[in-house]
């Protein structure tokens, strides 16, 4: 039988190649990386699923090296107590340079980035009701931001609006705000017409790679989508480029996801002339974390 591992002493895990890989991520804080792992979470009545939600125990340690072999990834770490890992997710949120990182994207059996079918995006009620529980978090958490960051009159645009449930919530909590909500699929826009006609959203069919061109301009751009299982990181990259135009002199972008953000938005940032103000959040009075970047057009 093994010792066990006394805090502040070497550690190790491996992670076998597969699906396994995209569920590690690293957590920067105070210019140090945590390595950790998402896990699956109980949610009735959904059941088991994994969320977008990090928890403290979801850490592993103080990254000190990884390497990749047959095994698959051999991690590294520094065993650390309880409190240390609640203490290292509340400086992560009190500093606006912590982020989390998801290194290895999920892949398909030729090592290549998968993406759902574009039939998965047809809308359904238990594909609705799935997605719109995904987000509950991030649509608490965006409400109260956008109540102190925006302005009563200001557009509030969503360009994958899916079902709907995410900008509607917004028009909800933030009625002197004008929400518009676009999606390129004509199920989802029906979808959301009918769900969420009384609401003020206005909804329209539409490629979010277009809507700049096609004169949408907004003061807040809600960006859930440059997402991991959602499209590549190519891709990702260039509907980025196509999106900032949208977005007025001084606005702001948050960009965000039930899945990994696909892109290093730290660099991103810096080459695309953008100010970078956080990259993690969490709601108020919870101990939890989850990427939500938030960022500024230069006026």
């Amino acid at each position: 039988m093994n010792a066990p591992i006394e805090a502040g002493e070497l550690n190790r895990h491996v992670e076998p190649l597969g699906p396994g890989l995209h569920h590690l991520f690293v957590l920067r804080v105070n210019g140090c990386d945590w390595v950790g792992r998402k896990v699956l979470q109980q949610s009735h009545p959904e059941g088991w699923y994994i969320s977008s939600l990090l928890k403290p125990w979801m850490l592993l340690g103080p990254l000190t090296q990884w390497q990749w072999g047959n095994e698959g990834v051999e991690v590294y770490f520094r065993q650390v107590t309880t409190q240390e890992k609640d203490a290292a997710f509340d400086i992560a949120r009190a500093q606006p340079d912590s982020e989390i990182r998801f290194p290895f994207p999920v892949i398909d059996d030729a090592g290549l980035e998968w993406v759902c079918p574009a039939d998965y995006w047809q809308c359904s009620d238990s594909l609705a009701l799935q997605l719109d529980a995904d987000e509950t978090h991030l649509r608490q958490h965006c409400a109260s931001l956008l109540k102190t960051l925006s302005s009563p009159g200001a557009v509030i645009h969503d360009p994958a609006c899916s079902t709907g449930e995410f900008i509607a919530h917004l028009a909800h909590e933030l009625p002197d705000r004008r929400c518009l909500g676009s999606d390129r699929s004509p199920s989802m826009i029906e979808h959301a017409k009918r769900r969420h006609g009384s609401s003020s959203v206005e909804f329209f069919l539409s490629d979010a790679r277009n809507v700049a061109s096609a004169g949408v301009h907004c003061d807040v751009l809600i960006v859930r989508f440059l997402n991991a299982e959602v499209m590549t990181r190519k891709e990702a990259q260039r509907t980025l480029n196509a999106l900032i135009p949208c977005v007025k002199p001084g606005g702001t972008l948050l960009i965000f996801g039930h899945t990994p953000v696909l892109l290093a938005m730290p660099y991103l940032a810096r080459t695309l002339e953008l100010q970078l103000i956080s990259s993690v959040a969490a709601r108020e009075g919870q101990t939890e974390l989850f990427q939500f970047y938030q960022l500024r057009v230069p006026v």
